[in-house]
């Protein structure tokens, strides 16, 4: 199959696509709402699934707290937080459970969703682009109230009624600014207008999207119902929802504090080895170091695959692991006995799967998936083949930097001897590669790829990015066989078909620089 080359201008608004980190937090305030949110879940649950999104839910009473556990550990790649109040009480305006969620977002964006809403179209994707090109801006999605059996499709979906109401997105420091929803409201209703008044107050300016499309499914639905009680509020009420007399209500330190037990956080969750077992019953074999691995918190860990590395694994092992704190490694289907020298006291995890082609991208979204289970600050791809130079391995000029997110490497392929790389190598300068290959860990993410399963970014995100003073060496191309065996595999299986970026493997004018010549500032 052929595909087209993408521009570079292609490839820069797509490694900018909000794809790679949505930066936001989900708000769900929840009192006896299991049947319905377990019903919209698996319609929903990959909207959630997906970089740099975390699901806050918020219990306002304890009574179906081992429901909703239960039910989202069936969705481990979903960045969870359970928040529960331990408190039995009738049901109450849900402002003060809403800002509980609010203090405990870690997102830059909030969308504050019912967890019984239905997505009918890809509203957290939409709504989070328009703030892309919009800031200064919070943005509602339509809904439309519907009886909870009715069946939609495309074709009725047209007679249902949407209005803009609920279902907002906003930065969460204009929401930290007005002190969160007010929690002066009792009963049922009014934060929500309340709270976009004050949005208004402080500058912000409103969007409609009528394309992005979520159903409030409820039982028994009666359509006048809503209009009756809000023609029930005294003017005073519907006065201090619509326009409230100041911007800020709440006192700047007690909003959001009613109560804070939480009993699922995906940056410590004290389920992963559960749930990491669980999936790896898909793989032909896998060993973990021991339990303690899920709970120890980790700097940087290696994530790695391995196909045939009798030749480099023990090698590779040694270099690593004096810089690494654990190794994370997938073995691509060998046939040797790479499985058995992949043994290292830093060998945390190791996984077996089976091998259909070559394929890199699935091969490290799946190390991804390894990796969420445990508690590390910084991940990093690294090849069985490479070395790192020890001139220039400096991960401590950026590793405690919260401004980082992304780091780039240097990299040469050694030519003919360790002392020697080539000089005409693509994509290089001068045979010097800059590779972006670690990355912090902001949660669940998979890399997303403009071209189909070679040669991409070995990260999942592209913003906040250091170039690190680090030197890798590649042997993997250190002879002439290992050039001519490289050829043939990436003639087979690159689906791209354009084989003049591998000529050089093969047609011996590559120049050849010397590895101690190479400095870096």
């Amino acid at each position: 199959m052929e595909t087209k080359k993408k521009t570079y201008r292609e490839i820069q608004r797509f490694n900018q696509s909000v794809i790679h980190n949505f930066d936001l937090s989900i708000v769900m305030s929840f009192y006896k709402r299991y049947e319905e949110f377990s019903k919209v879940l698996p319609k929903n649950a990959h909207y959630f699934q997906r970089n740099g999104i975390e699901v806050i839910i918020v219990m306002d009473e304890p009574t179906e707290k081992q429901q909703v556990l239960d039910l989202i550990k069936q969705y481990p790649f979903i960045n969870w937080k359970l928040i529960v109040n331990e408190q039995e009480h009738a049901p109450r305006n849900h402002a003060p459970v809403l800002n509980v969620g609010i203090r405990h977002a870690t997102k830059k964006y909030i969308l504050q969703i019912d967890p019984e809403v239905e997505y009918h179209t890809d509203v957290i994707l939409q709504m989070r682009e328009m703030l892309e090109h919009y800031p200064g801006h919070y943005v509602l999605a339509s809904m439309s109230y519907i009886p909870s059996e009715v069946e939609v499709s495309k074709e009725n979906a047209d007679f249902f009624y949407f209005m803009f109401y609920g279902n907002i997105m906003v930065e969460r420091k204009y929401l930290e600014q007005i002190h969160g929803y007010d929690e002066s409201f009792l009963k049922w209703g009014g934060e929500d207008d309340n709270l976009r008044a004050r949005l208004d107050m402080i500058g912000l300016k409103k969007l409609l999207l009528p394309q992005a499309k979520t159903l409030h499914r409820e039982k028994n639905y009666d359509p006048g119902e809503r209009i009756a009680k809000v023609k029930k509020y005294p003017t005073s009420e519907l006065q201090r929802m619509f326009y409230p007399k100041t911007i800020t209500i709440n006192e700047e330190d007690n909003w959001g504090q009613e109560f804070d037990k939480v009993i699922y956080d995906w940056q410590n969750n004290q389920y992963a080895e559960e749930l990491c077992r669980n999936y790896l019953d898909g793989f032909i074999q896998y060993k973990i170091k021991d339990s303690s691995v899920f709970e120890k918190q980790y700097k940087k860990l290696i994530l790695c695959q391995a196909y045939n590395e009798t030749e480099f694994m023990k090698g590779f092992l040694e270099d690593m692991s004096r810089y690494f704190d654990g190794i994370i490694l997938l073995d691509d289907g060998s046939t040797d006995n790479t499985w058995e020298l992949a043994s290292h006291d830093k060998i945390l995890l190791k996984v077996k799967k089976k091998r259909e082609c070559f394929n890199d991208l699935e091969n490290r979204n799946t190390l991804l998936n390894l990796a969420f289970f445990f508690k590390s600050e910084w991940f990093c791809f690294m090849d069985i083949d490479e070395r790192f130079d020890e001139r220039y391995v400096d991960f401590g000029a950026f590793e405690n930097n919260p401004e980082i997110d992304v780091v780039a490497f240097k990299g040469v392929y050694l030519w003919e001897d360790e002392s020697t790389y080539g000089r005409g190598t693509p994509y290089s300068k001068d045979g010097i590669l800059r590779i972006i290959r670690m990355f912090r860990n902001n949660g669940y993410a998979q890399i997303k790829t403009h071209k189909e399963k070679l040669h991409f970014a070995a990260c999942p995100y592209h913003e906040k990015i250091f170039n690190a003073k680090i030197l890798f060496k590649d042997y993997g191309v250190l002879s002439e066989t290992k050039r001519e065996k490289k050829y043939e595999m990436y003639t087979k299986e690159d689906e791209s078909k354009d084989l003049s970026d591998y000529e050089y493997l093969i047609n011996g004018n590559v120049k050849l620089n010397k590895i101690e010549d190479i400095k870096i500032d």
